[in-house]
């Protein structure tokens, strides 16, 4: 993966557009969760979304292709 993307003449990070991704997919599995009530299940469940945000992240910056 490149370090940076040039767009309209300004350098973005490659990994901004991986959170982006990574942030879409945790909002429809958060949805999803939210209406089968599964946050419950967990002790701490902002700490199991935040767990989940990070392992979506670094599946989207793992399988990313080059820009």
């Amino acid at each position: 993966m490149h370090q940076e993307v040039a767009f309209l003449g300004l350098y973005i990070p490659a990994l901004f557009f991986c959170a982006i991704a990574a942030s879409v997919i945790w909002f429809m599995i958060d949805g999803v969760m939210l209406r089968l009530a599964a946050w419950d299940l967990f002790f701490h469940p902002p700490l199991a979304r935040l767990a989940l945000y990070f392992i979506l992240f670094s599946l989207v910056a793992a399988f990313a292709p080059d820009f």
